[in-house]
């Protein structure tokens, strides 16, 4: 495990929506991006961050695509997670193109073998102009792929969403 890259990662990464903007090479961002910084439960599942999402100084980087006026906040890269200990049984799981619907509070994503699942549910929500944050909480389709690392409810991380 990239354990050291990993916790940075999620530090700003917070997995979709979480962590403070910071330069990095996410693409496509023209749309805007997502920063996640990860909790400590999280950087000890992480694998490393998947392109086109990256790692800066803040965390994980995703870009956003598609039109977020439109209700649903989409992003480009993904996760890499340890999974071996989960319902898949793959020691390696990649987790991409995260969705953010603000109006239902959950964070999706395409979890490989398994399909777009809840990954994330939203709290502490704060919309300031054109930068919405809030804290990622693992749900239990989270929990059953990583297996007994985390816990339904437990802090995945901080998001910091940035719309252009």
């Amino acid at each position: 495990m990239r354990k050291s890259a990993g916790i940075a990662a999620l530090a700003a990464a917070g997995l979709m929506a979480a962590g403070v903007a910071a330069p990095s090479a996410a693409a496509p961002a023209k749309k805007g991006t997502t920063y996640v910084a990860p909790s400590e439960a999280t950087g000890s599942v992480l694998e490393g961050v998947l392109k086109p999402g990256s790692l800066g100084a803040m965390g994980a980087a995703f870009g956003i695509v598609g039109n977020p006026d439109k209700g649903i906040i989409k992003h480009v890269g993904g996760l890499a997670i340890d999974g071996s200990e989960g319902i898949l049984e793959d020691s390696y799981l990649e987790i991409r193109n995260f969705w953010i619907d603000p109006a239902a509070g959950v964070v999706t994503g395409d979890v490989e073998n398994l399909g777009r699942a809840p990954l994330f549910t939203l709290a502490n929500v704060n919309v300031d102009g054109s930068t919405i944050t809030a804290t990622l909480e693992f749900t239990a389709t989270a929990v059953a792929a990583v297996g007994d690392a985390i816990s339904v409810g437990d802090e995945a991380g901080d998001a910091t969403v940035v719309l252009k």
